[in-house]
């Protein structure tokens, strides 16, 4: 009897865990289709459309890109190595159009969680540590969620992962699929580099301790198979048009880092202008250093499991992760995939003197506890992305301004802020062509452009240098809000007109370059300007309030136009964001203050 009562006992914890681990599996579906619905956002990258030309023109012509064939700098060498991804977005688009590119990303987003979620569970971790990590983890990889070829180097990363993982495992001849996989990777991204990273952290944690006797997951059978697959993945990465150009454009890549941006007062806008290049610091990546901080205890506490091989990926990744901000999501791709055993491990001291009752009952908690830190984290994304939301985020590009240039016909040549080289190129090609962009590989034009955009004494030499006719310009970076330099310029001299704005967007021409009874009627008040820039500054600081220079630029037309309400608010906001001390604002802060407090200046929602 006695007997019979045990058994029962047995198979009902058995079925109470049988239906934890299934609810844990529907919990991380329901995760991993949460994640689906974030992707599957506004289409709102700038390089998207030189990648959409790129790819028309490709097919059309069934030719490779050689040269900067849509800018002025025609004769720039231009290596083109994305060329594959230009042809699948301009297939998604003939296929969907915009709403075709936001499902594409979607998909992209859903199948590097999904390879990153299976390599954790193929190094034998819980549901239950990759439920609490890896959703949390995936979703701090949101700032690389760009209709960017850099979304094919975040799913090969972790496919290498995922393969080499298998390998230590199996040792079969699946590592050699990684051959036709760079194959692919190495005409999709430049971030194919990044394969070599990932075979020399297996091939050192597997190598070493195998040269040493000790231990290894990995048999000496199936190294010489790594080792092998790793020097074909070497030969097939040269598989692309560009062939001859891999090594020295790599080469040159680090060089156009140092050179671009020529002086030090124009290196500094362009660090506002350009977030591909911005350094990872604390004020910009916060997550990043709590991240490494709380991956660093996990795997101290789980050093029981810790291998030489997740040391040096782990160390890697860290590494990459501080030099530029665009690197952190690799680094949380490899969070995902590590951390969740090391998990396992630090706590397995602890289950395993507690009773099978209680860890049923923490399990439980576990996850409830987890599904409320994945809700936590994803609601600032659903503020941002919404569920399946489609299409083009239209304020974030010049549709009027170019549908207004073409319709007017306007003259050449055109100067365009940085940004909106892509979008110009895509609607306003052939007739004309920009004068740069986000992929520009001539030192000399970008120097120019920069000087032109941040207003050096040479602006208008340049424009002349270039015959330029005409200015299509954003109002203000969207790194950081701060308006360009150069509008307020423009606003004050003779020779050029403003004649286009809209919430974003302002169009100057020359004055002598168009019929002045048609300058007479589209000329507008230099006063539009700085509308134009309140309203993006608004609009930018909405989507990230973070945006410190459009809290400024915000407080200090909203301070001319007397509108002090608003004025303090914003002055509030960029002094609780900016990282350096604004000495102006603080001044201007404490003379609004006592106005606040005395009621003089009332605040919305306050009576």
């Amino acid at each position: 009897m006695m007997k019979n009562l045990a058994s029962g006992k047995t198979v009902s914890r058995f079925r109470n865990s049988v239906n934890l681990t299934t609810l844990e599996k529907i919990l991380l579906f329901l995760a991993v289709l949460m994640l689906f619905a974030f992707g599957v956002s506004v289409v709102h990258s700038f390089d998207i459309f030189w990648q959409l030309q790129s790819g028309k023109y490709i097919l059309q012509t069934k030719s490779f890109i050689y040269t900067d064939i849509f800018s002025l700098a025609a004769d720039a060498q231009r290596w083109e190595h994305c060329w594959l991804h230009d042809i699948v977005v301009y297939l998604a688009w003939l296929a969907g159009g915009y709403d075709g590119i936001s499902v594409f990303k979607g998909v992209m987003v859903v199948a590097t969680a999904v390879t990153a979620v299976s390599a954790a569970r193929l190094r034998e971790a819980s549901l239950l540590a990759i439920l609490f990590i890896a959703p949390v983890a995936l979703l701090m990889t949101r700032g690389g969620w760009l209709e960017r070829p850099q979304l094919w180097s975040f799913l090969l990363f972790t496919l290498f992962v995922l393969v080499l993982e298998r390998h230590r495992v199996r040792g079969d001849k699946v590592i050699f699929l990684l051959v036709p996989a760079m194959a692919l990777w190495a005409n999709l991204h430049a971030g194919y580099i990044l394969a070599f990273c990932v075979l020399l952290a297996y091939l050192v944690g597997e190598g070493v301790p195998m040269f040493l006797t000790l231990r290894t997951a990995m048999s000496r059978r199936a190294y010489l198979r790594l080792v092998s697959a790793s020097v074909l993945v070497g030969v097939a990465v040269l598989c692309t048009p560009y062939s001859g150009k891999v090594i020295t454009s790599l080469v040159a890549q680090v060089s156009h880092i140092k050179t671009l941006g020529g002086n030090t007062a124009v290196r500094g806008i362009m660090a506002n202008a350009n977030m591909d290049w911005r350094p990872t610091t604390f004020f910009t990546e916060p997550t990043f250093y709590y991240a490494v901080a709380i991956s660093a205890v996990l795997l101290l506490l789980g050093w029981r499991r810790l291998s030489l091989t997740d040391l040096c990926l782990w160390s890697g990744m860290t590494l990459i992760g501080f030099t530029l901000s665009r690197h952190v999501p690799l680094y949380f791709f490899t969070v995902a995939i590590l951390l969740p055993r090391y998990a396992d491990a630090a706590l397995k001291p602890l289950v395993s003197r507690l009773g099978v009752k209680v860890n049923l009952v923490l399990r439980v908690a576990g996850q409830v506890a987890a599904v409320g830190v994945i809700i936590y984290f994803s609601l600032p994304v659903y503020r941002t992305y919404g569920f399946f939301n489609t299409g083009l985020r239209t304020w974030h590009y010049p549709i009027e301004a170019a549908a207004f240039v073409k319709e007017n016909k306007l003259p050449a040549n055109i100067y365009n802020t940085y940004d909106w080289g892509g979008y110009l190129m895509w609607t306003l090609y052939p007739e004309y062509q920009v004068f740069w962009d986000g992929r520009q590989n001539s030192a000399k034009m970008f120097n120019d452009g920069l000087n032109v955009m941040s207003a050096k004494p040479r602006w208008k030499e340049i424009l002349t240098t270039h015959d330029v006719k005409t200015i299509v310009s954003k109002a203000c970076m969207v790194s950081n809000g701060q308006s360009y330099p150069i509008l307020r310029v423009l606003g004050r001299d003779p020779d050029w007109a403003l004649v286009f704005h809209d919430d974003s967007s302002l169009v100057f021409v020359r004055v002598d370059a168009v019929d002045p009874t048609w300058l007479s009627r589209h000329r507008l008040a230099p006063q539009r300007i700085e509308d134009t820039i309140l309203s993006e500054a608004l609009l930018l600081v909405n989507v990230d309030a973070n945006r410190y220079a459009g809290w400024w630029e915000i407080a200090q037309i909203t301070l001319k136009r007397k509108q002090y309400s608003a004025a303090f608010q914003a002055l509030r906001q960029h002094l609780r964001r900016s990282p350096t001390k604004n000495p102006l604002a603080e001044s201007y802060y404490r003379q609004l203050l006592p106005l606040v407090q005395s009621g003089q200046v009332a605040l919305p929602g306050r009576r």
